[in-house]
């Protein structure tokens, strides 16, 4: 194989571990059409393995290294520590419990959406 050809090639999905944490983060200024609010499910290097978008009518979508689009849907890097994302004032993020995640499957959200969540596997 050729090096022109190697640098052609695109990236794997990271090597993701278990489950070690949950976050959620509110994007305070998030523009309309973006999501409102980021449910994540990390492994220990803080890679997201699962997440969960909420936007502002209330609508899920949710995404996994398994969606055949996962690299336009999937971060890119592992999530930075909470205290960095919070110095910035247009963002409110805690890790949660994996708990707080079941909010996805207590029938508030209908149809496609709630799904396409319950499909990631992040509520059980």
């Amino acid at each position: 194989m050729t090096d022109e050809y190697k640098s052609n090639i695109l990236p794997r999905a990271p090597e993701l571990g278990p489950p070690a944490s949950y976050f959620h983060g509110l994007w305070v200024g998030a523009p309309e059409g973006e999501a409102l609010e980021w449910y994540d499910e990390l492994d220990a290097l803080r890679w997201s393995i699962r997440c969960v978008r909420k936007f502002r009518d209330g609508s899920l979508k949710a995404h996994s290294y398994a969606s055949a689009d996962w690299r336009d849907t999937m971060p890119d890097q592992p999530l930075p520590p909470l205290e960095e994302i919070n110095e910035n004032a247009d963002f409110i993020c805690k890790e949660i419990a994996k708990a707080e995640l079941r909010v996805f499957g207590n029938g508030q959200q209908q149809g496609r959406a709630e799904a396409d969540v319950r499909s990631t596997n992040l509520v059980r």
